[in-house]
């Protein structure tokens, strides 16, 4: 015996999400939360900044972490499992994908505009689901890398190649889990790559939402997405 072995097959995941419906939503904006938190949780954080004429759906990712805490378990969800001492995942990106496609679909969305704001490990996702949503128009990480090397024709993109959403990003100059550094260098590489976006630092914030977090996203949502004004 060397280890467990492994195999790829088809499975029904639950799709658990909180909702803020609208009336006739003119978007849907997708939230994707960061490790070991709930969907639950970045809605209320963020919920306040985000426009009324959208949808909003924040999902809990498809793995599901128990911690428990005195006598009680308490229920929190993960996206992937990356190894940084391996520098390799040991679950990828792909379950989570599917699972917000087939949810997406499930819930009726499919054919609105979409917007994707993602905090930590919900923000290095964001852009591999865009990739792999219909009319995403802009993508928004806080507090995270995100990175076009995940981009399928990186860095050899064709010369017809154009991007189908902007690239945004928030980030502390405090952060104690992300580099701002890494952070910077990474969103650098979309830019040049040929997607729009700003990168804002905020002085003083380290790795949360915070109120400095919520203006800043008011602000880069109110940004208009349409690629050729950018």
């Amino acid at each position: 015996m060397h280890g467990p072995k492994r195999l790829t097959v088809q499975s029904h995941l639950p799709f658990d999400y909180w909702l803020r419906p609208t009336a006739s939503p003119a978007e849907l904006i997708l939230l994707l939360h960061g490790f070991a938190e709930t969907g639950e949780r970045i809605l209320s954080k963020l919920v306040s900044t985000l426009p009324e004429n959208a949808v909003v759906v924040a999902p809990n990712g498809p793995f599901l972490m128990p911690h428990k805490k005195d006598d009680k378990y308490f229920a929190t969800y993960a996206w992937y499992f990356y190894d940084p001492a391996l520098a390799e995942y040991f679950i990828d990106m792909q379950t989570a994908v599917e699972c917000l496609q087939h949810g997406i679909e499930a819930l009726g969305m499919k054919v609105l505009p979409k917007r994707i704001i993602g905090f930590s490990q919900g923000g290095y996702l964001a852009p591999i689901v865009a990739q792999s949503l219909e009319g995403v128009t802009q993508v928004v990480g806080i507090s995270c890398e995100t990175l076009v090397d995940e981009i399928p024709g990186y860095p050899q993109f064709r010369p017809e190649f154009r991007p189908q959403f902007r690239v945004d990003a928030i980030h502390g100059s405090m952060d104690e889990a992300v580099s701002l550094r890494d952070a910077q260098s990474a969103h650098l590489k979309w830019t040049r790559s040929g997607f729009p976006g700003t990168f804002s630092t905020l002085d003083g914030v380290g790795h949360r939402i915070e109120d400095t977090v919520r203006s800043a996203l008011r602000r880069v949502l109110q940004i208009p997405t349409e690629l050729s004004s950018s």
